[in-house]
């Protein structure tokens, strides 16, 4: 078969790599119920839908009427580099459970540039500024708590796309987290913050 669509190609590797690595990794965690969810149950349930929504996404690179080279991305090896570096210097200096909040958020700092920076090694802009977002979001969570990590999951996620209202986004966090406060903390009782743990 030949490959008709490249952007299609690599988006759908792409989707299917994250999505089975969400899944490789959960699988080392209780799954729970819907009712109760485990750990792995986001992880294992989103990972499998990115999976195949990445699968059937690069089918469709053999069968696309849009014809687009197979090299559509641009590579950028010294951002590759540089990210792959601060992940071994963030991996090595993992702060330990009873930390200081300064420590969590500087090696959550240092951890989601160097995941960015390998991001931004492949592809335009908004490809890599929502993954990012995504990250930051998962760094965020434990020390910054869930209502500032969703308003950066939102905030930066939304300067990744060609236009940037600050009326609109700011809308949409507070609104993704009351929702998300009432939903998962309130309604289903999972064990995170809501704020910053200095302030509870």
């Amino acid at each position: 078969m030949k490959i008709t669509n490249g952007k299609d190609f690599w988006a759908g590797l792409m989707f299917i790599a994250f999505g089975l690595s969400f899944m490789y990794v959960a699988q080392n965690y209780a799954m729970g119920s819907s009712v109760r969810m485990g750990p792995a149950y986001f992880p294992m349930v989103l990972g499998g839908m990115l999976a195949v929504l990445g699968g059937v996404v690069f089918l469709r690179a053999f069968v696309s009427k849009n014809v687009n080279p197979l090299r559509v991305f641009p590579f950028r090896l010294r951002y590759l580099l540089v990210g792959v570096g601060l992940g071994i210097v963030a991996y090595y200096t993992q702060p330990p459970r009873d930390a200081s909040i300064v420590w969590q958020i500087g090696h959550m700092l240092l951890s989601g540039l160097a995941v960015g920076l390998m991001f931004a090694a492949f592809g335009e802009r908004s490809l890599w500024v929502i993954l990012f977002s995504v990250v930051i979001f998962g760094y965020a969570l434990k020390p910054l708590g869930l209502v500032i990590a969703t308003g950066l999951l939102v905030f930066v996620s939304a300067w990744g796309g060609r236009e940037f209202r600050v009326k609109e986004v700011t809308i949409l966090f507070v609104a993704l987290a009351i929702f998300s406060v009432y939903s998962f903390v309130k309604g289903l009782g999972l064990p995170m913050n809501i704020w910053p743990a200095f302030l509870e």
